[in-house]
């Protein structure tokens, strides 16, 4: 019988290395939370809330996840795309509601609806957006180092304070986007622009 936790609130707990099939989870609070090497198969997260916890290594396969917050976590190598399956992304579903002042480090980012997200002070480095709308999504003082972004909706999107962020122009729509010197000479040099002092 799988196991199913509703309205639970889970504070200072380590799991390493377990395997869970079929749990549920339902508006469930994790606090102070480390939740590493762990592998959940036919699981569905729904409408969970995440303060102050590290998440990695976690490996997913039939997984429905929705509605659920992150706040102050350290989320490294997360696909989130492999979080919904593709009708619930195509209706415009999400995995999260929130990822706030998050270190979302090494994570996936693809086909997702993020319209008017707050990612404001997260740590996205060495992470992936692809074929994502991030229109009117907040990326203020966020560090983005080796972050791709590629094939994005980037119109009205805000990048100011944003640092170490290098991507094309040319594959992204940047429409209106908001950039703030010195890094926004980044997507200059991005383009091939030669820039010189004179």
């Amino acid at each position: 019988m799988a196991e199913e936790y509703v309205g639970e609130a889970f504070s200072e707990i380590e799991v390493f290395e377990k395997e869970f099939r079929g749990a549920i989870l339902e508006d469930c609070t994790f606090e102070n939370c480390r939740l590493q090497e762990l592998s959940f198969t036919g699981c569905r997260f729904v409408g969970c809330s995440f303060r102050r916890c590290v998440l990695t290594g976690l490996k997913f396969r039939e997984i429905q996840a929705f509605g659920n917050r992150f706040e102050e976590c350290s989320l490294a190598g997360l696909n989130w795309a492999e979080l919904l399956d593709v009708r619930k992304r195509e209706m415009g579903f999400l995995p999260f509601d929130a990822l706030l002042r998050c270190e979302a480090r090494h994570c996936v980012f693809y086909g997702l609806d993020l319209r008017k997200q707050d990612f404001s002070q997260c740590d996205f480095s060495g992470s992936y957006f692809e074929e994502c709308n991030l229109s009117e999504a907040s990326f203020r003082q966020a560090r983005l180092r080796g972050t791709s972004f590629s094939h994005n909706d980037l119109r009205s999107a805000d990048f100011r304070g944003a640092e170490e962020y290098l991507f094309s122009l040319e594959n992204n729509r940047a429409q209106k986007a908001r950039f703030s010197l010195p890094e926004v000479m980044n997507l200059l040099v991005a383009l091939g622009i030669i820039i010189e002092d004179f």
